[in-house]
């Protein structure tokens, strides 16, 4: 059963569509997303608690997955990225916190 509504960002849009091509990934984001369907902001971990900005972290493949949990029940995707190194992952959430306040 979906308890929570995923909104998709035009930027995870963009990043799904390039990853539609690689069966791997695919699966692993589809897998994902149906997580936080089913369980919503539980699914990962507060990196903003203002913004209410979260994280999902894999080790294999490292992938990194940002949403946010808007009430009460609508999950705001935003965009996933390789893991790479801590400072890209800060600059990341930099990013997306100055579109929201924005």
């Amino acid at each position: 059963m979906k308890n929570f509504e995923l909104v998709f960002d035009k930027v995870i849009l963009k990043q799904l569509k390039k990853a539609g091509k690689n069966k791997f990934l695919r699966n692993i984001l589809s897998k994902i997303l149906d997580r936080i369907e089913e369980i919503g902001p539980d699914a990962g971990k507060l990196i903003d608690s203002q913004l209410h900005i979260y994280e999902i972290k894999l080790k294999h493949p490292p992938i990194r997955l940002y949403y946010r949990h808007k009430f009460p029940n609508e999950i705001y995707v935003f965009e996933y990225e390789m893991k790479t190194s801590e400072k890209k992952q800060k600059l990341t959430i930099e990013k997306i916190r100055r579109f929201l306040k924005a």
